[in-house]
C-alpha cells in the first residue's frame, strides 16, 4: 500500500490493486491553501475512485468533478457532493449516509457518521482492502464516531488535526487534542494526520512530528508516495 499526500484532504492512496483520491481539491479558491500542493494531480493516470466526505471548497471541487468524467472515475461521497457531481453530468455514482457500505472490484467502503456544523451531510470513510484505514474528512469528535469505528479494527487512521472556531458555534472539527483522544478509544495501528494546510490553520511539519500519540505517527510529505 502506498500513500501520497497532494494536499489538504486530498491524498492518492494505493491499495488492493486500485488508485483511489481522496477529497480532491485544485485549481479554485488557491487564495486559501497555506501550503502548495505536492504535485499536479491532473498527472496521475488512473485513478478508479474518488472518495469525498462533503461538499466544502477545500474538499470538492469542479476540476475533480470534470477529471473524474474524463477518466471514467467512480465518485462515491456525500450527498450534497455526489448532487453536485451530476448536475455537472458525471454518472458514475454513488451516494452514501451513515452506516451505508458499497463494494468496487474487492475493497468495501463504509459510510462514517461525520460532525459538522457546516455540513450535516458529511461523511468519513473506512475502507476494507489490504489494509483497513479510516478517512475522517472533517468531522468534530463524537462517541458516535468512536462507537461506530469500534466495529472495525483499522491498520490506518488519517485523522483531521486542525480546524477553526466560531462564536456560537464552537470548533467545526478536530484539532490535536480531540484527534488524540480519538485514537485513543479507537486504537489504530498508524495515524496519518491531514487537513493542517490551509491558511489559518496550518501546522508545521516539526509541530505534528514531536505530536506524542499512543500509535505510531507518519507525517507525509507532500508528492512523495509513502510505503505502509
Amino acid at each position: 500500500m502506498k500513500i501520497t499526500l497532494i494536499g489538504q484532504n486530498t491524498l492518492l492512496i494505493e491499495m488492493s490493486g486500485l488508485v483511489i483520491m481522496t477529497d480532491p481539491w485544485w485549481g479554485q479558491f488557491e487564495c486559501i491553501r497555506g501550503v502548495p500542493l505536492g504535485m499536479d494531480p491532473e498527472s496521475v493516470g488512473r485513478i478508479d475512485l474518488m472518495l469525498v466526505s462533503h461538499n466544502h471548497i477545500d474538499h470538492w471541487c469542479r476540476p475533480a468533478i470534470e477529471l473524474a468524467k474524463k477518466r471514467g472515475t467512480r465518485i462515491i461521497g456525500s450527498v450534497k457532493a455526489v448532487r453536485r457531481a451530476r448536475k455537472r453530468g458525471h454518472s458514475a455514482l454513488t451516494a452514501m449516509r451513515p452506516g451505508d457500505s458499497c463494494r468496487h472490484e474487492g475493497i468495501a467502503v463504509h459510510a462514517m457518521p461525520a460532525f459538522h456544523p457546516f455540513a450535516r451531510d458529511a461523511i468519513g470513510f473506512v475502507v476494507e482492502g489490504e489494509k483497513t484505514f479510516y478517512f475522517s474528512g472533517d468531522t468534530r469528535f463524537d462517541t458516535r464516531l468512536s462507537n461506530a469505528l469500534h466495529t472495525y479494527l483499522l491498520d490506518i487512521a488519517m485523522l483531521q488535526v486542525a480546524c477553526s472556531s466560531y462564536p456560537l458555534v464552537g470548533k467545526d472539527g478536530m484539532d490535536l487534542e480531540a484527534a488524540y483522544t480519538l485514537i485513543e478509544e479507537t486504537k489504530p495501528k498508524l495515524v496519518i494526520p491531514i487537513h493542517y494546510q490551509v491558511k489559518g490553520k496550518t501546522i508545521d511539519t516539526d509541530t505534528l512530528r514531536a505530536w506524542k500519540i499512543p500509535a505510531e505517527l507518519l507525517v507525509l510529505e507532500p508528492g512523495k508516495p509513502t510505503a505502509v
